[in-house]
């Protein structure tokens, strides 16, 4: 056991496309049954374009969040809860859990087990899902102070979220073309339901129903005049002006995601070109000898570069602002996870809404009113569990991207009663 126990930490401690890289490998060699050179082939393809990704976000985000920043002073907002960001959740929160390396094991445990039993359709090979799933375990160990109590919670939040991911796939893969995948992101894929339901209540209403601002249909519309690339370029040169930024970090702000709208797609088919052999020998090795239709779990990173996802992302962007300063009750300050949070946690709503801008606007921001009510109930637990890891916050901390859990935070209050 502490054998692996170890390997588990040493495995966690890698980069993530290395991490991935290792995962794929290891699938399609083992469940595809893929000739060696064939799945390292795969394996390398599908870290490259998760390193192109990673860039083109990091990209984004190193262009937007300055911006987004000045903004954020300028409306001279004081809430005492403060963004983070992601990394701090990794860097203070989930990673230093002494007890972290069991629940990779107990994870990995609980995805086979699930999968035996026919209870899910989905192998996550990205263990940085893994991670968003340990927010639950981290919650009721500051409630309860039990270990095997936060494992139990840790193991819920997974088959969740798996059941989510089996649930959403077929939506993902027609939208998108990526056959064979699923979305286990504890954050992301828990927000479909929004999308559903929007779409839902826009179909009943005729006059909303007609509207459409796809970004095919928009590029059809004015004859090829207005493209993702395009769209992205008017929304950086309006986010460089509401920065107060000059004449040329606007249009360079223009630029940068413009280009995030033109090179992301393309990133994506290497992705897709990599994952797709390993797909399909797994469906077909797992059909035949075990009767499993199995789908390869990732990041929701693959999506959130979509023209239609990153263009609605920008857009619900702003509105986080102005739903901050007005929801009653709210605390938390918007501030680290701002440019990205959005194009994160709406990501599986858009398959549901068509890639329909406007549906997707509409769902961004009722996801938003919920990411900024769950962060502002679980701040105290989650600024608590920072200091009980011995790496105190200065001041009560969340992070939109990652406490936007609300299947963590149902979790935690359930069991709360019994604290």
């Amino acid at each position: 056991m502490d054998a692996l126990l170890g390997a588990m930490s040493w495995y966690a401690a890698l980069p993530a496309a290395v991490m991935v890289m290792i995962g794929i490998f290891l699938v399609g060699l083992l469940l595809a049954r893929l000739k060696v050179l064939d799945a390292l082939r795969s394996a390398i393809y599908v870290a490259a374009a998760i390193v192109g990704m990673n860039a083109m976000v990091g990209m984004f985000a190193g262009a937007a969040t300055p911006v987004l920043q000045l903004v954020v002073e300028s409306t001279g907002l004081k809430l005492d809860i403060i963004d983070l960001g992601v990394g701090s959740s990794y860097a203070s929160v989930l990673f230093p859990l002494s007890f972290y390396s069991i629940l990779l094991v107990v994870g990995l445990l609980v995805n086979v087990a699930m999968i035996l039993l026919k209870f899910t359709d989905t192998f996550d090979v990205d263990v940085f899902n893994y991670s968003v799933w340990a927010l639950a375990a981290s919650y009721v160990w500051v409630i309860t102070g039990s270990i095997p109590l936060a494992i139990l919670a840790y193991a819920i939040n997974e088959a969740i979220v798996l059941k989510f991911a089996d649930l959403t796939a077929p939506a993902i893969e027609k939208a998108y073309g990526l056959d064979g995948v699923s979305i286990p992101h504890g954050n992301a894929v828990i927000f479909a339901p929004v999308g559903i339901f929007v779409n839902w209540v826009i179909e009943k209403i005729p006059a909303l129903a007609k509207i459409d601002w796809s970004p095919e249909k928009i590029e059809e519309r004015f004859g090829g005049m207005v493209s993702p690339s395009t769209i992205g370029f008017v929304m950086g040169i309006v986010l460089g002006a509401a920065g107060g930024k000059d004449f040329g970090q606007t249009l360079l702000l223009g630029i940068t995601i413009a280009a995030f709208m033109i090179v992301f797609p393309r990133i994506e088919n290497i992705l897709v070109e990599g994952i797709t052999p390993v797909a399909d020998g797994m469906r077909e090795i797992c059909t035949k000898k075990f009767n499993l239709d199995l789908h390869i779990g990732l990041d929701a990173a693959i999506l959130i570069g979509m023209p239609d996802v990153m263009a609605t992302g920008i857009l619900v962007t702003p509105f986080i602002l102005l739903l901050a300063f007005i929801l009653p009750g709210n605390r938390v300050m918007p501030m680290a996870d701002l440019a990205i949070a959005a194009p994160f946690l709406i990501s599986c709503c858009m398959p549901y809404c068509k890639k329909n801008i406007f549906r997707g606007l509409i769902a961004g921001i009722i996801v938003m009113i919920i990411t900024l009510y769950v962060c502002t109930a679980t701040a105290d637990w989650y600024t608590a569990c920072a200091a009980m890891n011995g790496l105190p916050f200065e001041s009560t901390s969340t992070t939109l991207g990652i406490c936007s859990s609300w299947v963590a935070w149902g979790i935690a209050k359930v069991f709360a009663l019994f604290a």
